[in-house]
């Protein structure tokens, strides 16, 4: 007998001798399935300083105990291999400055399981730089306090290199949309206080490089904050200048004023001017 194959097409050639007719009665095959690369299909980047706790799982493994059969390890590496796939379970939102929650869903028509490694570039450069390898987890969460303030890219690689030969294996990747980093306080300069009988008038600037300035406040001898507005109605840009009007006379330096901006930095400062240079 002989056999040739073309594509997924097969052929058998039988003979017998003695006059007899050979019959083909049955054919078994045993084939490798081509690799297909992992998809990481979607990057979600959540508010600078989300982070969640992690919840409780609802069968708690026990500590030191390892006593699963063949059947149950499979059955555990497949749900752990679907529940990466669906997304990690997030819990109770909470916050925590200069950190940043990055999640990802990847899929893989072969349903390898899938490793990851996540990268990032400032925007306008071009070198990748690694910031972990061989998560498990579509989930990272980053201390941006590790970079300057700028505009950043993130790139997740999904690799199947876990179940699969290394020249077979194979790495899908994504890139993030673009997100700001900014973990320095805006910068207030009070340029003017006057005192008067009836009133006190104190006028400050509000400054960020890197983000727009939220809001500003003001507290006096420690009273509960009061919000002020911006001289042109609205705080929307990185440079605003305030007047702040109290119908009363105060001391400025009893004034404290706070400032906000969107990545929620803040700085606090009285309501003195700075001392005038000397010659």
């Amino acid at each position: 007998a002989g056999t040739a194959r073309g594509g997924s097409r097969w052929r058998a050639v039988l003979t017998a001798g003695g006059g007899g007719s050979p019959v083909l009665t049955s054919v078994g095959a045993s084939y490798l399935p081509r690799n297909a690369r992992p998809r990481v299909s979607a990057i979600t980047i959540h508010p600078p300083g989300t982070v969640f706790q992690r919840p409780f799982p609802a069968d708690p493994e026990i500590a030191g105990f390892d006593g699963l059969s063949a059947e149950q390890r499979l059955a555990a590496a497949q749900n752990q291999a679907n529940t990466a796939q669906a997304g990690p379970a997030l819990g109770r939102r909470m916050y925590q400055k200069g950190l940043m929650t990055f999640i990802w869903r990847a899929e893989d028509e072969n349903g390898d399981e899938l490793r990851y490694a996540v990268e990032y570039r400032r925007e306008g450069e071009t070198v990748w730089r690694a910031i972990r390898q061989d998560l498990a987890e579509p989930m990272l969460v980053w201390d941006t306090t590790s970079v300057p303030n700028g505009r950043y890219v993130l790139r997740v690689g999904a690799s199947d290199a876990a179940t699969n030969a290394p020249d077979l294996a194979l790495t899908g990747y994504l890139e993030s949309t673009a997100f700001e980093i900014d973990n320095a306080p805006p910068v207030v300069t009070v340029t003017a206080a006057q005192r008067t009988a009836e009133r006190t008038t104190i006028a400050f600037d509000a400054r960020d490089g890197d983000s727009s300035v939220l809001k500003a406040e003001f507290s006096l001898d420690g009273a509960r904050w009061r919000t002020v507005y911006p001289l042109d109605g609205l705080a929307d840009s990185g440079a605003e200048r305030f007047e702040l009007q109290l119908e009363q006379p105060v001391d400025p330096a009893a004034v404290v004023i706070r400032v906000t901006d969107t990545a929620n930095n803040v700085t606090s400062v009285t309501g003195t001017p700075p001392p005038t240079g000397r010659r």
